[in-house]
C-alpha cells in the first residue's frame, strides 16, 4: 500500500505548479567593496563562470548574477551553497547566512539552503540584479562549489520546493523500517541469511533516506555538508553490497560470502577511485545493479523459482539509473528500489510459504515414521522373540534373563521418551542405542558395542537417529557369533559437525540396500530441526558400511534432555 501510495504521490509532486527561473552563470571578482551590491557598479572586468565552477574563496568574494523573473504575486530567492552569505536585490539587502568574513575566526558558517522574500516594490516581472557576498573559510575538502543552487520565483513555491523532491522518498521510510524490523525478528526464528541480509538491506536504505533528508528536513550550517556526503557515499556503498548479497542468499549462489566479499572490494575501490561524491554514488549503484542482474541472471538460468520477478526488479533499477544518470539518489532511488523490493519480498514470502509447506509435509512424515518406528519395536515378532528368548534364561540362566528384561525395558522406556522430542544430547541417543545393543546382543548371541572418538556428548542431535543406523546395521547383517564394535566418530569445522557411523559389514559383498523406513525416518528427523542445513550420505567403504551426517553447530535447543 505504502509502495502504491508513493508511486501515485510521485505524480502529484512531480513538478512545482508556479513558474520558476534558475540562474545559471554569474560574474565574481575578490575582494569587498558595498558598491559592488548595486546595478550601477562597473563589473565589465569580473570573470564569467557557470554558478557550480565558482572558485574557493581565500577570503571575501563578490558574485553578481543577471537573472529575469516572471511575473508573481510574491516574488522569492531559494540561494543553497557552501558559504557564508549576504544577498542583495537591485542593490537592497534582503538578508544574510552565517556572518560573511575576512577571516576563520571573523566568518560564521550560515545554513546551506535559505529562502529570502523580495520586496513587493522590487519584484516587477523582468531582468534585476542578484548580487551575493561570501566566504568559505569553513568549507571542508572535498565540497562542491560555493553556490549549488539559486532559484527566482513565487515565494510559497520556494518554501515548498524543497519538500518535492523529499516528499516522495519519506513515503517510504516507515515502510522500510517495518520491514527491516519485520526481517530481523524473522531471522531470530528461521536462522536463514536472506532473512538477515533483507532487513539489513532495508535498514540501509532508510538511513540512507534520513541522510538524504537530512538537508531539507532538519537543516545544517554548510561546514557539516562533506560530513553528510560521506555518509550517504558509505550507505550507498553498503546498500550496493547488500543487494548483491541478498539476491545471492535468496537464490542460494555458489561460494555467496567469496561473492559478497569481492562485490564488498570492488565497490570501495570504485567509490575511492570517483572523482566526485556524484559520479561516485552512480558508478557504485551501477556497478552494484551490473551485478545483481548477473546474479539473478545465473538463477534464471538454473529455473530457480522468482528469478524473473527479480530480474525484473533489477531490470527497472537499471533503467530508472540511465534515464536519472547523476540524478538518479533524489529522483529515483527510492521508487525504483520500491518496485526491487517488492520482487525481494515476494520470492521471499514465495520461499517461506514453500518451506512452511514442507515443514508441514516433514512432520507428516516424521509423525508416521514415529509410529512405524514404534509399532517396529513393539511388533508382536520382536516381542515374542525378545521375550520367549528372556522366558529359556529364567528356566536356565534366571540372572541373564532379569538382564535381558530390564534391557527390553529400558529401550523401550527410552523409545517412548524421545519420541515427541526435537531434540536430544548426544549421551541420550548413546544410551539408547546401547540399550538396543544390549537386547540384540542377548537375542543374536553377540557382544554389540559402541566405539566412539572425539564425540561432544552434550551436543544436540535428533532422537533415534543413530540408534537407526545401529537396527539397519544388525537387520542387514547376519553377524557371526562373536564380538562386533560399530564406531562413531565426530568432527568439527567452523559451522558443522560431521558424524560418521561405521558399521562391520558381515558379507565381503554387500547387497545393495535401498531406501526403507529407516533413512527416509533419520533424513526426516534431520529436515524438521535444521531444514536445508544437513546432509546424510551412506555406502560401503573398506570392508565397513559408513554414514555419514553433517549437522549445522546451531541446532535447536535441547528442550527436555
Amino acid at each position: 500500500m505504502c509502495l502504491g501510495f508513493g508511486l501515485a504521490l510521485s505524480g502529484c509532486l512531480g513538478a512545482s505548479p508556479w513558474p520558476l527561473t534558475v540562474a545559471t552563470e554569474a560574474r565574481y571578482q575578490y575582494g569587498d567593496a558595498p558598491r559592488w551590491a548595486t546595478a550601477a557598479a562597473d563589473d565589465a572586468s569580473w570573470s564569467n563562470v557557470a554558478i557550480h565552477a565558482l572558485p574557493d574563496s581565500a577570503g571575501v568574494l563578490w558574485v553578481r548574477i543577471d537573472i529575469d523573473v516572471p511575473a508573481t504575486e510574491t516574488l522569492g530567492l531559494l540561494v543553497a551553497g557552501a558559504a557564508a552569505r549576504e544577498v542583495y536585490w537591485d542593490g537592497a539587502r534582503l538578508g544574510a547566512t552565517g556572518h560573511v568574513g575576512s577571516s576563520p575566526g571573523e566568518e560564521v558558517p550560515g545554513p546551506m539552503d535559505a529562502s529570502f522574500r523580495v520586496p513587493d516594490s522590487l519584484a516587477a516581472a523582468g531582468p534585476h540584479l542578484l548580487a551575493l557576498r561570501l566566504s568559505s573559510f569553513h568549507r571542508p575538502d572535498g565540497a562542491n562549489g560555493l553556490l549549488l543552487h539559486i532559484v527566482a520565483g513565487e515565494y510559497r513555491a520556494l518554501l515548498r520546493e524543497p519538500l518535492y523532491g523529499i516528499a516522495l522518498p519519506l513515503v517510504f521510510l516507515g515502510a522500510f523500517v517495518l520491514i527491516a524490523l519485520y526481517h530481523g525478528l524473522l531471522f531470530t526464528a528461521d536462522r536463514r541469511w536472506a532473512s538477515l541480509l533483507t532487513g539489513a538491506l532495508c535498514l540501509t536504505m532508510a538511513l540512507l533516506l534520513v541522510a538524504e533528508g537530512w538537508r531539507v528536513v532538519i537543516g545544517y550550517t554548510y561546514d557539516w555538508h562533506v560530513v553528510r556526503l560521506r555518509v550517504i557515499e558509505a550507505l550507498t556503498w553498503m546498500t550496493g553490497v547488500l543487494v548483491v548479497a541478498t539476491l545471492a542468499a535468496q537464490f542460494v549462489v555458489p561460494q555467496g560470502r567469496a561473492l559478497a566479499l569481492g562485490v564488498a572490494t570492488l565497490l570501495a575501490v570504485v567509490l575511492l577511485a570517483s572523482g566526485s561524491h556524484e559520479v561516485g554514488t552512480f558508478t557504485v549503484f551501477a556497478v552494484a545493479f551490473a551485478l545483481s542482474a548477473g546474479v539473478v541472471g545465473w538463477a534464471a538460468f538454473h529455473r530457480k523459482p522468482g528469478a524473473r520477478l527479480a530480474f525484473s526488479g533489477v531490470a527497472v533499477c537499471l533503467v530508472a539509473l540511465a534515464v536519472a544518470r547523476f540524478d538518479f539518489m533524489e529522483a529515483a532511488l527510492f521508487p525504483a528500489f520500491g518496485v526491487l523490493l517488492a520482487g525481494l519480498l515476494t520470492n521471499l514470502g514465495l520461499q517461506t510459504r514453500r518451506q512452511h509447506q514442507r515443514h508441514i509435509a516433514t512432520l507428516a512424515t516424521k509423525a508416521r515414521l514415529e509410529a512405524e518406528l514404534l509399532r517396529k519395536h513393539l511388533h508382536p515378532h520382536f516381542l515374542m522373540n525378545a521375550l520367549t528368548s528372556i522366558i529359556e534364561w529364567v528356566e536356565t540362566d534366571p540372572q541373564q534373563g532379569a538382564r535381558a528384561l530390564e534391557a527390553l525395558s529400558s529401550e523401550l522406556q527410552m523409545l517412548a521418551e524421545v519420541s515427541n522430542q526435537t531434540v536430544i544430547s548426544m549421551a541420550y541417543e548413546l544410551a539408547l542405542c546401547r540399550a538396543h545393543l544390549d537386547v540384540m546382543g542377548y537375542r543374536k548371541g553377540n557382544t554389540f558395542a559402541l566405539a566412539t572418538e572425539n564425540v561432544d556428548m552434550d551436543a544436540p542431535i535428533p532422537p533415534a537417529v543413530l540408534h537407526t543406523l545401529v537396527e539397519n546395521a544388525i537387520t542387514h547383517n547376519a553377524y557371526p557369533e562373536g564380538r562386533v564394535t560399530f564406531v562413531l566418530c565426530e568432527e568439527r569445522t567452523d559451522t558443522h559437525r560431521a558424524l560418521t557411523f561405521e558399521a562391520p559389514l558381515a558379507s565381503a559383498s554387500p547387497a545393495v540396500r535401498p531406501e526403507r523406513g529407516g533413512l527416509r525416518y533419520v533424513r526426516a528427523q534431520l529436515d524438521e530441526c535444521a531444514p536445508g542445513r544437513w546432509s546424510l550420505d551412506s555406502g560401503p567403504e573398506s570392508g565397513a558400511w559408513v554414514t555419514r551426517v553433517l549437522l549445522p553447530l546451531d541446532l535447536k535447543p535441547i528442550s527436555s534432555r
